[in-house]
């Protein structure tokens, strides 16, 4: 056997070897890749979980207007009640003082109800943006994965096939 045939078959191993070791290679990339995605996944899913469904009222916000309303409406009552005793106003008007403070206690409400539908919505945007980047990440790494597979595969198959074709089968 002669030395272009001992190259020819190297050359066809070689090209066999490297289109195996390409579609290797990049099998195991696209498995960290996808062990990273679905580790952001789990995260923004937890995040969205937390932040759509925790109790605004809760929140240090709400608390701080709620304890404001409450403090004011206390205010009032006291004063109403003090004026009720140096005036001698009926009860009637104390009455009509506290359904004014709480009508203010209920606007409070209606407007933190108002914030927590807003951060709700605004919460659901960026969830479904980050699905959707999530989505789009997955297809182009798809695509990414198809093309260098067929181009590891091709480029390997031509070099063994160009071994095969520059064999001198039974020719020496």
């Amino acid at each position: 056997m002669g030395l272009s045939m001992v190259l020819t078959g190297l050359n066809g191993a070689i090209g066999l070897y490297s289109g195996v070791k390409g579609m290797l290679d990049r099998n195991e990339a696209s498995k960290s890749a996808k062990a990273l995605r679905d580790k952001a996944k789990a995260e923004e899913a937890g995040w969205y979980r937390h932040n759509y469904y925790e109790n605004y009222l809760d929140s240090t916000a709400a608390k701080a207007a709620m304890k404001r309303v409450e403090n004011s409406l206390r205010r009032n009552n006291e004063q109403s009640r003090a004026h009720s005793i140096v005036t001698g106003t009926t009860p009637e008007y104390s009455i009509a003082r506290n359904e004014q403070g709480l009508r203010s206690m209920e606007n409070v409400v209606t407007n933190l109800a108002a914030q927590d539908s807003n951060r709700k919505s605004q919460i659901d945007v960026i969830h479904r943006q980050n699905k959707n980047a999530f989505l789009s990440n997955e297809l182009n790494d798809l695509a990414m994965e198809e093309k260098m597979a067929t181009s590891a595969a091709s480029n390997g198959f031509n070099l063994f096939q160009n071994a095969l074709l520059g064999a001198k089968w039974g020719k020496e």
